[in-house]
């Protein structure tokens, strides 16, 4: 066989057009004699009056993963007896057909930069390599071809992708990234919406639904917190005091089941901005004695108009003392104690019937059966108001079934409702509670 022509021999050695000794074409290895044969016989019939190279397709796969590439080289192959100049094409652009099915073919190049003219010289062959991006839905026998090349037909078997393949992300800019993925995610767990609110509420006073037979019969109460400051935030690192700060909402409802229509008799709104600080003192299990101190700003207010309506601001602070240990029989006393702040032309009198402050006991066991008593006077040493509740776990009854506690509640006094503060009234309901 003819020595390559010096220009072709001065090309890189991965461009310099190859002898064709030997190669994989349409998978089959053609060794040097058969192929001298077909490259002799070619000449002949040319004449050497051949100016492209022929061309095939070589170490073409026979089957491939959806969604991976596949790789292949296309050989040009000069028949002629003098030397051709030739740009292999950027990229290849044909056809897939399965069944009735078909779809484009794009084949780039693995070196764009190979895509330079190259001259081979008679009886010898270039290649270059492509890869083609298969389908990640695409599966089953698939026929491919190369409409503007003159190579034949090719065949690929297409495979169920073995595992999900991943798309590489889309680049975003800071702005698009703060419009759609504002609230972090913890390292390695990924993000589960909501995960900040269900780590930062909690119960605040009791929580739940009594009823009994005197209008207005039914009562509830709905109560919780929420904590403000994140404990790895920046804030929360600079001022570690700030992190018991918490916004607070409680709603006290009474309901008159007996009037005609079922109508709600009054409703208490209070929202609250609150700092609490555990265990000031003590707090630990085999501790005997604990304070927590809380102070806040509640504003109070029935949401009505004209002569029912009903309004307040408190500022107060409340220690908590715990006497006793976790385990064993506890008593809580919550005195709270503060001042009106700003108008109370809606009920001028109000301290005169529940004063300036509160006592809540409670006293029973962290798990099982729990007595409190909430005790108001007025500024004067009368009209006040008691309210007892006894609480009592169910969740070890029906199975575990249930997450709830019995609760009987037994209210004497003035002010059962903030309309009616200047009322004496008494009743007896029963009912469960969520929190306690």
């Amino acid at each position: 066989m003819k020595p390559e022509a010096p220009r072709a021999a001065r090309l890189p050695r991965r461009e310099r057009p190859g002898s064709v000794s030997g190669m994989r074409v349409f998978g089959l290895n053609l060794w040097g004699p058969g192929v001298v044969a077909i490259v002799a016989l070619r000449c002949a019939l040319a004449g050497g009056l051949a100016q492209t190279p022929m061309l095939t397709v070589a170490d073409w796969p026979a089957s491939v993963a959806a969604g991976r590439t596949a790789p292949f080289q296309l050989v040009a192959l000069n028949t002629s007896a003098a030397p051709v100049t030739w740009h292999f094409p950027h990229p290849i652009v044909g056809r897939w057909t399965a069944g009735t099915a078909t779809g484009t073919v794009v084949a780039e190049l693995q070196d764009p930069m190979s895509a330079a003219a190259v001259t081979i010289a008679p009886g010898h062959f270039a290649r270059r390599e492509y890869v083609w991006s298969v389908p990640l839905t695409l599966t089953g026998a698939v026929t491919v071809t190369f409409g503007d090349l003159p190579v034949p037909r090719l065949v690929l078997d297409i495979q169920a992708p073995a595992a999900e393949v991943s798309l590489p992300p889309e680049e975003e800019t800071a702005w698009q990234k703060r419009l759609h993925d504002a609230e972090p995610a913890e390292a390695g767990t990924g993000l589960e919406p909501g995960r900040f609110f269900k780590e930062h509420i909690s119960g605040y006073e009791p929580f739940y639904f009594v009823a009994g037979t005197r209008s207005p019969n039914a009562k509830f109460q709905v109560s919780f917190k929420y904590r403000l400051l994140n404990d790895d935030g920046a804030l929360a690192a600079r001022a570690p005091a700030l992190r018991g700060l918490h916004l607070a909402y409680t709603q006290t409802s009474l309901w008159d089941w007996n009037a005609p229509s079922a109508p709600f008799h009054d409703s208490s709104y209070q929202p609250e901005l609150l700092h609490h600080w555990e265990r000031v003192i003590g707090g630990d299990r085999t501790n005997a004695f604990r304070l927590d101190l809380q102070t806040g700003l509640l504003h109070e207010s029935n949401g009505k108009g004209g002569a029912d309506s009903r309004s307040l601001n408190f500022l107060y602070v409340r220690p908590t003392l715990v006497f006793g240990r976790d385990d064993s029989l506890q008593l809580k006393l919550l005195p709270r104690i503060g001042a009106y702040v700003g108008d109370l032309s809606d009920n001028p009198d109000l301290a005169a019937y529940r004063g300036y402050g509160d006592l809540r006991a409670v006293l029973g066991w962290q798990r099982g059966l729990q007595v409190s008593a909430l005790g108001r006077v007025g500024d004067r040493g009368e009209h006040g108001s008691l309210q007892l509740d006894a609480t009592y776990p169910m969740m070890r009854f029906l199975h575990g079934s249930f997450s709830l506690y019995l609760h009987a509640q037994y209210f004497t006094g003035y002010g059962d409702s903030l309309l009616d503060y200047r009322e004496r009234s008494s009743q007896f309901r029963v009912g469960v509670s969520l929190y306690r």
